[in-house]
Formats: structure tokens, C-alpha cells, sequence
């Protein structure tokens, strides 16, 4: 269950974020950011938050998580038909979920992942 709420969380603020971000600076509809969203969140979870947080630091995890929703964000161009997200927007949004993970990243390691140290973070 601990896996089901974090992505929750993951998902409700990277929505948010993109929504502010791309729904101000791209032609998406709300449904197109949602898909956007979805993609990054399940991606970023598993390669950043699985993956790269348990054997580095929040640091690092961060400019992964962030590296990998600019690239999601940006590669959508080339599967939804009708958009048009420049690498800038895609950079501004990118770097506003990077924020966002460096926070969240904090209540993984806390909570997701308890048995890992608590200085690392």
C-alpha cells in the first residue's frame, strides 16, 4: 500500500504542475496533460524513486526524476499529433517537477523506503 499512496502523491502533484505549466504555455487539453502526467509519474517512480534513490541520494535522484520528465514531456511531440510543446516548456515544467521531487523524495525515503539510513537525504 505504501507503493499505491506515494505514486498517488506523485501523480496528484506532477498533474498539478504540468496542468499550471503546459496548460499555460502549450495547445494540451486537460486530458493530453493528464496522459503526460501518468507517463512521467510511472516512469520517474520506478527509474528514480526504485531505482536510483535507494543506491545514490536526493540529490541525484532529483536531476534523474527531472532529466527524465523534461525528455517524457518533450517526447510527446512526437506522439500526440496535435501538440506542440517546445523543449523550453518542456525545460520550465521539467524543472518545476524537479522541485517538487526533491520534496517528495524526502517522504520515499521515509516512508517507502524505511530500512535505508536517514542521513543520506
Amino acid at each position: 500500500m505504501k507503493h499505491v499512496y506515494a505514486l498517488l502523491i506523485k501523480f496528484a502533484v506532477i498533474a498539478i504542475v504540468l496542468e499550471l505549466v503546459l496548460g499555460f504555455l502549450t495547445n494540451l487539453n486537460f486530458m493530453a496533460i493528464l496522459y503526460v502526467a501518468l507517463t512521467t509519474t510511472l516512469v520517474a517512480y520506478v527509474i528514480g524513486d526504485l531505482l536510483v534513490l535507494p543506491i545514490s541520494n536526493n540529490t541525484v535522484a532529483t536531476l534523474v526524476d527531472a532529466g527524465l520528465a523534461v525528455f517524457i514531456i518533450y517526447m510527446y511531440n512526437y506522439v500526440w499529433v496535435d501538440s506542440v510543446i517546445t523543449f523550453t516548456s518542456a525545460v520550465i515544467a521539467g524543472a518545476i517537477v524537479g522541485i517538487a521531487e526533491w520534496f517528495f523524495h524526502k517522504y520515499v525515503y521515509g516512508h517507502v523506503l524505511p530500512d535505508r539510513r536517514r542521513d543520506r537525504i
